[in-house]
């Protein structure tokens, strides 16, 4: 049931799993797509959006979309929750209809099945929390023939155990629909892939547009808004094809100040942030134009820089700013990043993700900022450009005076462009400000907008005994560039003695 990451969902027939509060859908779900995506508690409607992920069953793939429970508060929130579940609904192929089985059948879960009557034919029942005999005397003494689905497949999502069955008897009901799983995508012959789908994340503090921002993106309602801090609770990834190419999205819940991040919920929300970070290409850091970027901004644009992805300044919610002209955008500009000072190299963009105003461009924008980030510069033009920069400025030792030796530089890798300086000598070592000057010439001279670049050294012995034919760095073989070094043979007094007189023999010459 892993999920091929090079399949196209869009193909896929869909499977939702719908049920009232606390039966275990998204536990269902984390053990479909064999990963633990979607956040679990005992505090019903932990999942609010719905929820979207490829699974591959039997060598075939489908997508399963996990759905917060349908018997919610008439709130902002509860009609939201409710909204996205029925849209669920509408949109599958085959519904699987959660119940719990140590409870029985309760009145919620009646009406429940009252909604679905007219998806009766994609309908299937499923009785979770099944870990027990005692469990399936539950669903008896339940009555569930009367929900008119017929008998329940057990299963206990949170040991797998049934799982498989359910799984067969869900092909059953879309093959017979003519909605076919699709033959899972494997790697072709010739040992290549299609090419993976660009991955953004969504981030930002509480209420700055994210989830208007998404749906905006998409050109439908994937994700709750509303004014209520962390409406949005956990990551949500959507699948989108943009000019042929093809995206995953991922908004995240509001992350706050440390200090007022609740236990929980919250906390455990924030941890899944940081690592759909890990996992992203591109990062959009969302802020409110119209406010004053503060403490936490920051925080986060620092924590996508050392993640060294790819990264986009939003500027959301541009159109309540009031009395604007031409010359705004670049004021406005100037005083973001003042604040931001060591993103100089992050492209900004004002949008409306309300009106959808610019939103398409962001897209673009990222498709640009990805191919920065796969640029590669070759051996030779990337020592050029070390030697212009050591005449500008010679390299710094960390203690002492004395300027190191900087043998060469060499790419050694993309996703970020990692370069690596190498330095003569055991205990040398280059100061970070001159690197990070270094870093600087290369945005100059190559550009790698949007993009954040490693520079880092290293350091090859010189003692006699260890010195090489070649003067070229281990940066080169890493680059790919290189040929292995070969050691200097270590001469006796008479072999050197001779070396010696031939050279001179041919300086005379």
């Amino acid at each position: 049931m892993k999920r091929p990451e090079h399949t196209h969902p869009s193909d896929l027939p869909v499977v939702a799993i719908v049920g009232r509060a606390n039966v275990g859908k998204s536990t269902l779900w984390n053990k479909i797509i064999e990963r633990r995506r979607a956040l679990i508690s005992t505090k019903p409607h932990t999942t609010r959006d719905r929820n979207t992920e490829v699974a591959t069953w039997r060598g075939r793939s489908f997508q399963v979309v996990d759905t917060g429970g349908v018997d919610t508060e008439d709130d902002e929130i509860g009609r939201g929750i409710r909204k996205q579940a029925e849209q669920a609904i509408k949109e599958s192929d085959a519904i699987l209809f959660l119940m719990d089985a140590k409870t029985g059948v309760l009145d919620e879960d009646r009406e429940l099945a009252k909604l679905l009557r007219k998806h009766a034919e994609k309908v299937i029942l499923v009785a979770n929390k099944v870990d027990h005999q005692k469990d399936i005397s539950a669903i008896a003494e339940g009555r569930t023939k009367g929900l008119g689905y017929g008998d329940p497949v057990m299963v206990s999502a949170a040991s797998g155990k049934g799982v498989g069955d359910l799984l067969d008897e869900t092909y059953a009901v879309l093959e017979k629909r003519k909605k076919n799983p699709k033959d899972a995508d494997i790697e072709k012959g010739t040992g290549e892939t299609e090419k993976r789908p660009l991955r953004i994340v969504i981030m930002g503090r509480p209420n700055v547009g994210k989830s208007s921002l998404t749906n905006a993106l998409l050109g439908e309602e994937r994700v709750i808004v509303s004014n209520i801090p962390h409406t949005t609770r956990e990551p949500q990834d959507t699948h989108l094809t943009y000019k042929g190419r093809e995206i995953i999205l991922v908004d995240t819940a509001g992350m706050r100040k440390r200090s007022h991040v609740k236990r929980g919920l919250e906390k455990a929300a924030i941890e899944k942030n940081k690592d759909m970070l890990r996992r992203a290409d591109i990062a959009f850091l969302v802020f409110d134009v119209n406010e004053e970027p503060g403490f936490q901004d920051r925080h986060l644009a620092g924590l996508m820089k050392d993640e060294h992805k790819g990264l986009i300044l939003v500027a959301n919610k541009w159109d309540l700013t009031k009395d604007k002209d031409a010359k705004s955008a670049k004021k406005f500009e100037e005083h973001i990043r003042s604040a931001f000072p060591f993103l100089s190299w992050a492209p900004m963009m004002f949008v409306s993700a309300k009106t959808g105003r610019r939103a398409k461009d962001l897209l673009d924008l990222a498709f640009k900022v990805q191919e920065e980030r796969n640029r590669t510069i070759d051996y030779n033009a990337a020592n050029k450009l070390l030697k212009s920069v050591i005449k500008q400025k010679r390299p710094l030792q960390v203690l002492g005076p004395k300027s190191p030796y900087v043998y060469d530089m060499a790419q050694v890798r993309t996703e970020p462009p990692t370069f690596l300086v190498t330095v003569r000598g055991r205990k040398q070592s280059v100061h970070d400000s001159w690197l990070k000057f270094l870093e600087r010439k290369l945005r100059e001279k190559y550009g790698f907008s949007g993009t954040a670049i490693v520079v880092r050294s290293t350091n090859i012995p010189m003692e006699k005994a260890d010195r090489a034919w070649n003067v070229q760095g281990p940066g080169l073989d890493a680059a790919g560039e290189g040929k292995t070094e070969r050691k200097k043979k270590i001469l006796t007094k008479e072999e050197a003695k001779k070396v010696k007189l031939r050279n001179q023999r041919r300086k005379r010459k």
